[in-house]
């Protein structure tokens, strides 16, 4: 292909800042090119952020593409093209840890595609039911024109693929700067979160003109369940439990049943249920005859449209986070300080982000211990997920837990253990010694016997959450049970790493401003001659704002207490 032809922005841009006349340029037949803008037709430009996805490493942040309008009237919304940037790579058939590791660190080639922008809604709104936020762009259509043009200039162009700052958002903003250079969007951003670049573009001021809300097939299907009486919401039970469609097609007219309504909430849940591949084959059947029955039926009930059952990225709070803390515990007082990479913990706002989820990436917290006048790295996460969804009739959703690094437990010093055993065979071989014998083992016990060591970690659990997704207004209250493994690794210990069964549960209460988490986890050590551990926290959580939070926090494991007091700014 003739560079003009394969080059066409900086054609446009060397004749703009140098005068060069066309005439000065071969003349080449660039038909492809002219052919494919002539289909864009590009005069407007969105940007669309599919929400969190924790089914998936390469969506855990978000993800953000551009859709190109071409203000045809003619042409519906979701025939428009969208452009995608993505890592070259298939997650489905690559181990997932392996697959993190190499988008972390570039080991991807990331390459930019264009697709009708109905594929990327089913994709995102069907498949993996996650909302998509819509953030119409106030760009000039020369502008757009320019920013496509430069699209077309990156058609086979590859680049490494970074989760954390080179990724499908960052390359967006890059389009955007071509489009308008004044923006310089890529500045100042160590990290670069789907979520929060939505941000930027809002703090561009007047760049972002118009929002709108594309809810996912589940949103909708739990919307519509929120609405229903309980007769209604017994009969769709009912039907989920089995597929059995007849107590509703051979029921007796009722006032109390919107037949349609239902039918309509059924059908979009045999759907959904299907993309997530806990459907019987038999029910294909069953929603061809559910789908013949709701043709035959009147429109029951207003469509009034789907308010968001999440808040939108651009409200969340900051990804990274700088954490300051003072507390007491059974080895003195402490001063604690700590940081997050991304994006977000369990006792954050749920504003912009999942409900009752934690992402941890690159986060640490390190005390400083007043009586010991040591430092000690508390914990370190390489990467922490947490996903809480409720298991209900819809979707039999499994909660999981994965962290990866280290944590902090309480080692009873060898020496302490020595002296006290010998003490004791004093006690029984010498009984004429015993008060001194007793003295002796009084002051060991009174002795600094304990210290606080960091363990390298590797733990998993999974299991169920549970809360009343289905009723009408917020969602204060869950609970979940899960089981799992543990691995430690510690030079202190005998074996050095010891890998033991464990069981974990949680409570959360949420009411917005505050929030409270219990967490509970019992590892079985003793199968290694050793006593079982645990650990157990209760944290409390006001949100001063979305990015400047107050903390209080209680923490008790195998012979060790805290408890803390800690201020969290998000940015």
């Amino acid at each position: 292909m003739h560079p003009v032809c394969k080059f066409p922005e900086r054609k446009r841009w060397l004749q703009e800042k140098l005068s060069i006349p066309d005439t000065d340029f071969a003349k080449v037949d660039c038909s492809r090119f002219e052919k494919w803008f002539a289909t864009l037709n590009p005069k407007g430009a969105k940007i669309i952020f599919a929400s969190y996805y924790m089914n998936a490493p390469a969506s855990i942040f978000g993800h953000t593409l551009l859709k190109l309008d071409s203000g045809d009237r003619h042409r519906k919304e979701i025939l428009e093209y969208s452009v995608n940037y993505a890592a070259n790579a298939d997650p489905e058939s690559t181990n997932a840890i392996v697959y993190s590791i190499f988008g972390l660190f570039g080991g991807y080639p990331g390459t930019f595609s264009l697709f009708p922008y109905y594929v990327k809604i089913a994709e995102y709104n069907d498949i993996e039911s996650r909302d998509l936020w819509e953030y119409e762009l106030d760009l000039k259509e020369e502008e757009v024109k320019r920013m496509t043009r430069h699209l077309w200039e990156l058609g086979a162009a590859t680049f490494d693929y970074y989760f954390l700052d080179e990724n499908c958002s960052y390359h967006l903003f890059s389009l955007i700067e071509v489009a308008r250079p004044s923006l310089h969007l890529r500045d100042k951003a160590p990290f670069v979160i789907p979520g929060d670049t939505v941000k930027k573009y809002i703090e561009q001021t007047g760049l972002v003109k118009e929002i709108k809300y594309r809810p996912s097939l589940h949103s909708k299907i739990i919307q519509k369940l929120r609405k229903m009486n309980e007769e209604e919401k017994n009969l769709y039970e009912n039907v989920m439990k089995n597929g059995d469609i007849s107590p509703l097609t051979n029921k007796e007219p009722d006032t109390k049943v919107r037949t349609a309504f239902l039918s309509d909430t059924i059908l979009d849940s045999f759907r959904y249920k299907k993309a997530e591949g806990d459907s019987p084959k038999e029910w294909d059947q069953t929603y061809k005859q559910l789908l013949l029955f709701r043709s035959k039926l009147p429109t029951d009930y207003e469509d009034s449209g789907y308010s968001p059952i999440t808040q939108s990225p651009h409200v969340g709070h900051g990804s990274s986070a700088l954490y300051h803390e003072m507390g007491i515990s059974s080895l003195g007082n402490f001063l604690g300080f700590g940081y997050r990479a991304a994006i977000h913990d369990l006792l954050n706002t749920d504003q912009g982000y999942i409900p009752n989820s934690s992402v941890d990436y690159f986060s640490f917290k390190a005390r400083y211990y007043q009586d010991s006048k040591k430092l000690h790295l508390e914990e370190f996460h390489i990467v922490r997920l947490l996903s809480l969804t409720p298991y209900n009739s819809l979707g039999r959703s499994v909660s999981y837990f994965v962290d990866s690094g280290a944590d902090s437990s309480v080692y009873e010093k060898s020496r302490n253990k020595e002296d006290r055993k010998l003490l004791e065979w004093q006690a029984v071989l010498r009984p004429e010694d015993l008060s001194y014998t007793l003295y002796r083992l009084d002051d060991v016990s009174k002795s600094e016997k304990y210290e606080r060591v960091t363990n390298a970690n590797i733990e998993t659990t999974f299991g169920y959450s549970f809360q009343d997704q289905f009723s009408e207004g917020p969602k204060r209250f869950l609970f979940s049970a899960q089981a799992g493994a543990k691995v430690r690794y510690n030079g202190k210990y005998d074996t050095n790493a010891i890998v033991a069964p464990q069981i974990a549960a949680y409570w959360i209460a949420n009411f917005d401003s505050f929030k409270a988490v219990l967490s509970l986890h019992y590892y079985t050590f003793s199968v290694y001659g050793i006593p079982d551990d645990y650990k157990a926290q209760l944290g409390f959580r006001y949100a001063i704002h979305a990015n400047h939070e107050l903390r209080l926090e209680a923490k008790a494991q195998r012979n060790y207490n805290e408890a803390s007091f800690s201020y969290v700014y998000q940015f």
